[in-house]
Order: C-alpha cells, then structure tokens, then sequence
C-alpha cells in the first residue's frame, strides 16, 4: 500500500488479551449512528446508568462548570479556528482563572516567554518555573552518567510544581515536560493541569506524525518490530556503556 512518505511495511499482527475503545473502527459513540461493537462500553450502558452519570457530572458544581467551560471552548475552536493557546485562555476565562501557572522545559523558553507575555495582554496574572530551577546537576541526583551527556543540569519537576503550588495558582499549563516528568507534575499539582506545548526531540514537537511514519517505510517504522524494541536497544546501549 503506498503513501506519501513510502510503503507501508508489514506490521505484526497482535491480538489483543482485552478489546476496547483503542480497538473499535466504527466509533459509533462519536457518529451516534448505532454502530457498536459487541465490546462496546456504550452499548452495555442501560438508561438508568447513563441517567446516574448526567447527574453525577451535574451534582457537583464545579464539575458541571468544568464540562461546560469545555464545550463552549471546543465549540469556539471548531468554529473560530483558535489555537490551542486561544483555547487556553478562553478555557480559563470561562472558569474565572486570573492566575496562570507556567511549568516548561528549558528548551523551550523562549515559546514560554511569548505565552506569558500574550496571557499579560489579555490580563492574566503569570508566574513560571522552568524544568532547571535549583540547578541540581544529574550527578548530584545519582543518575546514570550516561545521563549527563546531554545536559549537566537535572530536570526538577518536583521544584515546579511545589513553587506553582506555593503561588496558588488557578490553572497550571505544562510546556514541552519530559515524558514522566509531566506525568509526576500531574499526579501533585494542587490546580488543574493543561498541555500547551509536548515534547518531541525527533519531530519537532509533533508526536502524531511520528505515529503516522510508523505505518510507512519511514525510520519509525521500526516501532511496529517488536525485534527492535526499546528494550533490547537499550540493553545494547548499556553494553556499550560499561565497555567505555
């Protein structure tokens, strides 16, 4: 099968222990069309659930803001085509945010420094941390020293999210985290959490496009051989490592 970016390679095929929504093709829940597969959380909802989950999203009121903020955001986006920062600040006017917390990755700062000066434009209180406050180098957190080649200095998601927590902040928006440092700052923030900008080294920011390349003959293809998974490169590369 070919694409723009080549030939589709064969993939292995695997059966999944469990099926679910990752694995329907029909997304009749999206369409309302009826089209559900046997596996379907939708299909298996009787009326008397789904009448017990509208009133749980509307018992609560901050919940029931929160679904509300979201669909008129979304509504705007599709028909205005804001941009994810837009939708970020319409997001937080509706929910009656005024301070705004800034957690990036200092890769980044410079795009950071341009969201807060925008959210100032349109009077919002900011503050923000980048992912190297404190400057703890990687040896002095006892990381591997293979670690330290790409950076002295240690990421310190643990800094951002205290000192954001320590501002009270209203919402905190993440730019361009590490993959688990994002997630640690998710898992303590005190105020909600949004992503603004994610990391990606090898695509310029965009992940997605790296999921499409994998089904081509691209280089990211090799995400659908499980011979050359993570594991046994890293395994190599550990190899490697104590040769040296």
């Amino acid at each position: 099968m070919a694409s723009c970016c080549g030939t589709q390679p064969k993939a292995q095929e695997i059966k999944p222990e469990r099926v679910s929504c990752v694995d329907c093709k029909t997304l009749g829940c999206a369409h309302n069309n009826g089209r559900y597969p046997s596996f379907c959380e939708t299909r298996s909802m009787t009326e008397q659930e789904a009448a017990e989950l509208r009133r749980d999203y509307e018992a609560d009121a901050e919940t029931y803001e929160f679904m509300k903020a979201t669909a008129e955001t979304t509504a705007r986006g599709f028909s205005e085509q804001l941009c994810r920062a837009e939708e970020t600040m319409d997001y937080a006017r509706r929910m009656g945010y005024k301070k705004i917390g800034i957690a990036f990755c200092a890769g980044v700062a410079d795009e950071a420094q341009i969201f807060a000066k925008i959210l100032r434009i349109h009077n919002y209180e900011v503050v923000g941390y980048t992912c190297k406050v404190g400057a703890l180098s990687n040896a002095q957190m006892g990381l591997k020293e293979s670690c330290c080649n790409f950076g002295l200095v240690a990421c310190n998601p643990l800094t951002q999210v205290r000192c954001l927590n320590a501002e009270k902040t209203d919402l905190n928006v993440l730019m361009g985290l590490c993959v688990g440092h994002d997630s640690y700052f998710y898992k303590l923030s005190d105020a909600p959490v949004t992503t603004l900008m994610t990391k990606d080294k090898a695509m310029v920011n965009n992940p997605g496009a790296a999921l499409w390349a994998s089904t081509t003959s691209s280089l990211w293809s090799r995400m659908m051989r499980p011979d050359e998974s993570f594991a046994a490169r890293d395994g190599e590369q550990e190899k490697t490592s104590g040769q040296e």
